[in-house]
Parts: structure tokens; sequence; C-alpha cells
């Protein structure tokens, strides 16, 4: 074993586990890592790819330093966003702890109550647990914290890149730190990533107060990139044109003859490897993994693709991750249930339809393939955009899917990712905080709340001024009130949601019926076209015929049949695009180097986009007219152009968000450079531009907000006044490159 200084801090009966284990070597940052948690008493953060051995930097060392004291309580305390990853690294960890008797317990939805009993009755060694189940224990048994954690000493936070700036990030920190302040000794945090933006912010998500004190260690290794994207020109007939005719019962779908080609070609490109393709929506990905078969059938071949997103059964999504790992050739398409760092054997190659949402998602798939030493990470990107016509709007010409595809990819290689937005309010979360450390301890003073959630807790951003807003809007719906000695205790609605499973997510969870086949569960829905017994429905892939559906039991009963029909999903993750996409998008247009990753029909949408934005000027002008339609290409982000619009609306313009650019109808380019740039003498308020926005209850709690804090929290969360006067400043400039 290499590095023998390393090695040998680590304790007996770990270096014999890691002979047995056959290991031949420590990678560097390993060595740090044990180095780090052995010799230093800070919070670390460990960056690395995906399979890079993070799970074993940690845990090598935390195990070596709990070994002579793992049973008077739990010890370290893992927390993974997915059942599906807690699942994985208990099988890692329980392996590596079995020879040195560290017992390994987890805790999540789907394990059964003897095994969760066993752990309340004798805690010890290692916990693995999800977010959502911390908060089931802190409602459900706050009187056992105290003993199940009483010698903690680690808390290691998986997948960190996956909650920084969401209000499941915001609920983790929050509930992290109310465990921390029960317990009267330092905790230590360990962060684990493979994907990080700007280590700065991830020390200060790490620890508000002290980021400074919070040790960086990254892996500087790297891997070979393959990558391909893939164009498609769809023609727009609305009408499915390929070689299998669709059935009276098909008449909704739209599949169109280049979505049967693009079906054929991941046929072609993954049937015989063991692949992951990622795909946006539940929508696209039944709709996809249905081509798929079909075209299997008909052709008579052996069918090696297999479906894994959040809304199908257990069975299907572990059959799929048992198949996966096997060494048979296996596909799946899937959703971001497979993005993490789940062991799903050794996957070859990854496929993405469509264009990612961030660079880091990017990054993070293209590191899900290539997991061995030497093996290149390969992604095939395929882009499927309307072809053009002369109907055709202005700023479609620019294929905006492959052009944003193609400046992820750039980003990616330079090595940007999005940096995470850590001054969001969250006042969703913070209500849903304010709830359980009430259902918690009984009740609780408006001071103790204010101490736990904001002085000493995650909330630090948050003005005592906001914070007792939170609490008067609270008590005005019923979810909290106020005894006469001033204890705040829960309202009859904040009971019933206390109460309710669905509490213990801080993050809105869609209702959806079950579908059933022959009492088996095949996964959920949303809602549908009508609610007649003649239905049919695409899921799992398959089609099938509803039979009956039951609104009290939100339960459809379903048989096979040859028709389908894509269901509708509620709950897919639509981001804001950070501003250095939509740059780096108007870059590649003025570009004239080719990428070489291009394939020759993207490498055509790409020229023609190009010359679109030559002759029509807009890579020097911002305006572009055709006909009554006026466009601004802006080329920020989602929230400066957000608030650009409303700025427009706030003016009396009829105006629209197109991603890049706002269109205006029946308006001069003059008047709308008068009336913007009257903005920059005499600013609006931004909460008068946030009360123009019908729809601001963006987060789970957000309902329970009275309307002037729900305006004043939009603003602050999804409004970017300063950013969109340095927009409209641009119009003043004529150096074309400030445009």
């Amino acid at each position: 074993m290499a590095e023998p200084a390393a090695f040998l801090k680590l304790h007996p009966h770990i270096q014999e586990e890691l002979y047995r284990m056959r290991w031949k070597k420590l990678r560097p940052f390993q060595v740090e890592a044990i180095d780090a948690i052995l010799g230093d008493k800070g919070h670390i953060v460990i960056s690395a790819m995906t399979a890079g051995g993070k799970t074993e930097a940690a845990f090598l060392p935390i195990l070596s330093d709990i070994i002579e004291d793992s049973s008077s309580s739990v010890r370290a305390l893992y927390i993974g966003p997915l059942k599906a990853l807690i699942n994985d690294q208990f099988r890692r960890l329980e392996e590596l702890c079995e020879r040195s008797e560290i017992p390994v317990f987890k805790w999540h939805g789907d394990v059964g109550q003897s095994p969760k009993q066993k752990f309340l009755k004798s805690p010890g060694g290692v916990l693995l647990i999800t977010p959502e189940s911390v908060e089931s224990l802190f409602i459900n048994h706050p009187d056992k914290l105290n003993i199940l954690f009483s010698h903690l000493s680690y808390i290691v936070l998986d997948e960190v890149h996956v909650f920084l700036d969401t209000e499941r990030g915001a609920h983790l920190r929050s509930l992290v730190s109310r465990l921390m302040q029960r317990i009267d000794h330092p905790i230590r945090i360990v962060g684990l990533s493979a994907t990080l933006g700007d280590m700065e912010s991830t020390k200060l998500w790490i620890d508000c107060r002290n980021p400074a004190g919070v040790r960086l260690i990254k892996s500087e290794e790297t891997k070979t990139i393959c990558f391909l994207i893939k164009g498609y020109k769809r023609a727009v007939t609305g009408e499915e044109t390929g070689a299998i005719t669709a059935s009276k019962n098909d008449e909704m779908e739209e599949a169109t003859e280049d979505d049967f080609r693009l079906a054929r070609d991941l046929i072609k490109q993954f049937s015989h490897k063991t692949a992951l393709i990622f795909i946006n929506n539940k929508q696209d990905i039944e709709k996809y993994t249905d081509l798929v078969n079909r075209i299997l059938e008909k052709d008579g071949m052996p069918n090696p693709f297999y479906i894994h997103h959040g809304s199908l059964s257990k069975e299907i999504r572990e059959k799929a991750e048992a198949m996966l790992r096997s060494s048979r050739p296996t596909a799946a398409f899937c959703s971001g249930t497979l993005e993490l760092g789940i062991d799903v054997g050794n996957v070859r190659e990854i496929g993405q339809i469509g264009a990612p949402w961030s660079v880091s998602s990017l990054k993070q798939r293209l590191g899900r393939s290539g997991r061995h030493e030497g093996e290149a990470s390969v992604l095939w990107l395929y882009v499927l955009e309307n072809e053009v016509n002369e109907l055709t709007k202005p700023i479609d010409r620019l294929y905006r899917q492959l052009l944003r595809s193609i400046a992820m990819t750039e980003l990616m290689l330079e090595g940007w990712c999005e940096p995470p937005e850590l001054e969001r309010w969250h006042l969703s979360t913070l209500i849903q905080q304010v709830m359980s450390v009430i259902a918690e301890a009984g009740g609780a003073t408006a001071l103790t709340l204010h101490e736990r959630l904001i002085a000493r807790g995650a909330f630090h951003n948050i003005d005592q001024a906001i914070f007792l807003r939170t609490l008067r809007s609270m008590r005005a719906k019923d979810l909290i009130e106020q005894t006469s000695e001033g204890v705040i205790i829960l309202g009859l609605a904040g009971e019933r949601i206390v109460r309710s499973l669905d509490f213990y997510a801080a993050f809105v969870t869609v209702k959806e019926f079950r579908v059933v086949h022959h009492g088996h569960l095949v996964g959920t829905v949303g809602g549908f076209p009508s609610t007649g017994a003649d239905n049919y429905l695409i899921l799992a892939g398959r089609r099938w015929k509803i039979i009956e559906i039951d609104a009290e039991k939100m339960e459809i009963l379903v048989e096979k049949s040859p028709g389908g029909r894509v269901p509708k999903y509620g709950g897919d993750v639509f981001l804001d695009l950070h501003p250095r996409i939509h740059e780096k998008m108007r870059e590649m247009l003025i570009d004239t180097r080719m990428p070489v990753y291009l394939d020759s029909v993207a490498k055509d949408m790409l020229n023609e986009a190009r010359k679109f934005a030559r002759e029509s000027g807009v890579l020097l002008s911002p305006f572009f007219r055709d006909g009554d339609d006026l466009f601004w290409f802006t080329w920020c982000g989602s929230k400066v152009n957000r608030t650009l619009r409303a700025l427009g609306m706030h003016g009396g313009l009829i105006v629209y968000d197109e991603d890049i650019a706002l269109h205006f109808n029946k308006v001069s380019e003059t008047e709308i450079q008068t009336r913007y740039m009257a903005f920059l003498c005499q600013p609006p308020d931004i909460l008068e531009l946030a009360k123009g926005f019908p729809i601001k209850a963006m987060e789970k709690y957000d309902r329970f907000l009275d309307e002037d804090l729900l305006t004043e929290s939009y603003a602050h969360d999804y409004l970017d006044l300063n950013g969109a006067m340095e927009v409209i400043k641009r119009l003043q400039t004529s150096d074309p490159l400030t445009q």
C-alpha cells in the first residue's frame, strides 16, 4: 500500500479491510482527507469527480476515529438526498464496517419498522438517513434525540451541490443547525460533492459564521472526455409519419418521423452498452421509452432498455438499478434520480436528450460514465429543433436548444459551474421549521424560535422584522397561536399540517394517482384529459388502457393495451438560467470557430443560426423587427429578463419573455428605449414590480405569507432590479460588444 504515512494513521482493522478489498493505493486527495480528518478539528469539503473515492476519503478516517467507541450512540451521521443513494452507501459501508464491528443503520421511508425500532433501542456507529427522515426524528422522537446523538462526532453531507441554493438545502441546513445546538460538544461537518461551482460559497453554506475555517480538499484528477452533440431538424407537422403507423388510440400522440429517427439512433448507440439516457422531464422519458419499445417489438429485437424516474414504483426502479449493475448490457431512460452517485455498475456511456438545465448538471451526468481508471467519460447529447420555414419566429431561427447546449459545453470545458444563490430567504422553509420546532418542544416563545432558527440557526440572513412578520402571517392563517403566557403553539391548521406525512419534506410533493395493474403498483401520474374509462396511458414505458378511476382512493386500475398516451406530471424542475450561459450563447454566434464535437447536422444548424444573427444585425443592435413584432435581445439571465419584462409591463407595454430576448408587439424601437431609459432616472419600487406577477407563491408554504410579505419575498428571491438597470444602460452605448 502506497502513502504509508496516511495508511498507518488508519485503525489496524480498517487497514486489514483495505488489504482484503485489494486496495493498491490511496489517491492524493484521500491522503489529504485522512490527514485533515484525523489531524485537524474544523469542517471539511471534499470535492472529486464521480466515482473518484469521496466516500472512502471521508469514512476511512472517520471509522478509524470512532472504532474504539462506536456503540454509545450514533457517532457518524450520513445525510444523503436520495433513498437509492442511502441504500447504495449502506451496502458499501456495511462491508467496510463488518469486521470492525461498527454498527451501520439506514433510515428512510422504505425502511421497515423493525430495523427502525432496533436502532432506537440500541443506537450506535453510523446512521445513513435522508433530510426528510431527520425531520421525522425531530417530530416523532424528540425525547430520544439527545440519547441517539449524545456522542455524535461527524455529520457527512453527501452531494452538497444538490442542496446549495434550494429550499431543500435550507431545510437541511436548519436541521443540522438544530441538531448541533442540542449537543454540548463540537461536531464536524464533512461535505462531499462531485460538482462545485463556487468554492467560497460552498464554504459559506457549510458554516455561515466561519467560512474561512472550512477546509477544501479537491481532487486534481481529470478524465478524458468523448463528447458529441447530434442535431435533428424536426418537421413541424404534429403527426407521426414514421414507419410505425399510429392506431386510432394515438390521435393525440405527437411523435414525428424525426422522433422515430432519434429513437432508432438511440437503439443503435446504446442497445449493446450499459448506459444512462437522461431526459429533462418525465413526459419525454415516457415518450422515448415507448418509442424505443415499439420499434424493438416491431423489429423482433431483444429489449435492453429500462426506465427510471421518481413517479415509478420502487420495484420498477430497483429492477432498472439491478439490471444496470448486472453483467448484461443495459440502458436506462432516466431523470435526475440517477444523476447522483448511486452505484449502477460500469456505465460506459451517457445520453442526454435536450439541452440540460445547468452546467453543473451536465458535468455531473457526464461524470456518471467512465468510472474505472483509464476509461473516458462519454456523452452523446441529442438536440431536436423545429425545422425553420417561412413562419418560424426570428428568435427560433437561432436554434436556442442547440445554442444553449453548445454554450453549456464550452463553459463546462472551461471549468465553470453556476455559483449558488445563498442569499435567498426561503421563508416557506422558515415557516415549516417554525412549526417543526414547536412540534418538537410542544411550544416555544418567539425569542426561543428566533434563537434556534435565526440567531444560532440557518436563517441568519432573515432580520428580526421579517421574522416577526412571518410569525404574524402564520398566526393569521391559524398555523400558530399564542397563549396568554407568550408561548407559541400550533393552531388547528398547523396541527393538521404537522400530522401529515407530507410535512417532513420542505419542498412541494405533488399529489398523484396511483396506477395499479393486477394489484401491483406501476407508478403514479398527475392529471388526465378527461376522467372517462376509455382513456389510455403510457407509464413505465408500457401502454395501458384505463379500466377504472377511483377518485377517492386516488387510484387508477389499468390493463395492457396497444393504445397509449403520455401522462401529465407536476414537479418537473425548471431552473433559472445563469447570465453567463446566455452571454456564452451570444459569444458562440459571434465566434467563427466550429466546435469539433458537433455532428454534420448540428454544424449546419449552428451555421444557419450564425448567418441569421449576422444578417439580422442582432449582434450589432439589440433590436430586431419582424412585422408588428419587435425583439430586444437582452442576452441576460432568467432573473434579470424576468425583471425587465416586469419593468416593461409597469411602463404600459405588452411584453413577453423569450428567454434570451423580450418580445413586444406594435411598438417602436424608440418608444421602448424611451420608456426603459426613463427608469434610469426614476427607478420604480421593486415591490411594485413584484405585485404585477399573478403567481408569487413559488415554494411549498409561501401561500401562508400575507400578500405584502409574499410580494417582498418574491422580489428578493426572483427579481434583480440592479441587474436590469445595467442591461438598460447598454442601450446608451454604441459599442456592439456591450449590446
